[in-house]
């Protein structure tokens, strides 16, 4: 398996002045990536003459991790969207019926579902976000469909063409979830600002655990700040962190 904790520093060697650049430690780079002692003897003997062989191999080098980097981002969004996909029905063609419920707010898993029977009393902001969701998660099902129409018959990088639908479902989901939320607790005669959702902590704490795993394995591989601030932002929702979890969490220097 390619170890790719010498992604950055290859990016760094290239994105800085050519004129500036030091020779021997891009040298020893390739030397770390390539183990190939001939090239970097050969490319020792006149740094200078061969600057530019040694930025060709590096970029070639790095354009190659690049691939490698998005198909683990890719992977763990598809765990994500398999999970979403499940959970919402994206597969089906049409959306399930939800039927009416009660207007008294009793927690379940996620959300209620269906519509409340004192729908046609609530404020005209909080019937919006019923309406918007069915919009939602129409939305969602169009891109879960043009996401698995995506196959390496169709498509010269499926993971590229992968990756915006992917992260468009995740990003829509949270909206359908907070939708849902708001809907489902908003209490009359209060104002709408007020609205305090109220999740199962549960289901959110094994989901942030479960996600947050899969993206530590990926910031081990190739560490990014925006990587960084969303693990973080996923261990802050994990109720009672496992030891192992918060021993990786300080590891990769997260805590």
């Amino acid at each position: 398996m390619i170890n790719l904790e010498l992604t950055p520093k290859i990016k760094e060697w290239l994105d800085s002045e050519p004129s500036k650049r030091n020779l021997a430690a891009g040298a020893t780079l390739l030397l770390q990536v390539t183990r190939n002692k001939i090239l970097y003897a050969n490319i020792m003997r006149n740094l200078h003459k061969n600057a530019e062989a040694i930025e060709y191999h590096l970029n070639k080098i790095y354009n190659q991790r690049l691939v490698i980097i998005t198909h683990e981002e890719v992977s763990a969004l598809m765990t994500e969207v398999n999970g979403i996909a499940k959970a919402r029905g994206l597969d089906n063609p049409e959306p399930a019926k939800r039927s009416v419920i009660g207007s008294a707010a009793v927690p379940r898993t996620e959300f209620q579902r269906g519509k409340r029977a004192d729908h046609d009393e609530l404020p005209p902001e909080v019937q919006q976000l019923y309406v918007e969701n069915a919009e939602v998660l129409r939305r969602m099902r169009d891109a879960h469909t043009k996401l698995r129409l995506i196959t390496p018959e169709n498509s010269t990088c499926p993971d590229s063409d992968r990756y915006p639908w992917a992260k468009y479902i995740v990003e829509q989901d949270r909206l359908y979830r907070s939708n849902w939320d708001k809907y489902d607790h908003y209490i009359k005669g209060t104002p709408v600002a007020a609205i305090a959702p109220t999740v199962d902590a549960r289901t959110e704490s094994a989901n942030a655990a479960k996600v947050c795993n899969l993206l530590l394995g990926q910031y081990a591989k190739s560490p990014k700040e925006e990587l960084a601030d969303r693990i973080r932002e996923l261990y802050a929702k994990i109720v009672n962190p496992s030891d192992k979890l918060r021993n990786k969490m300080r590891d990769a220097g997260l805590l």
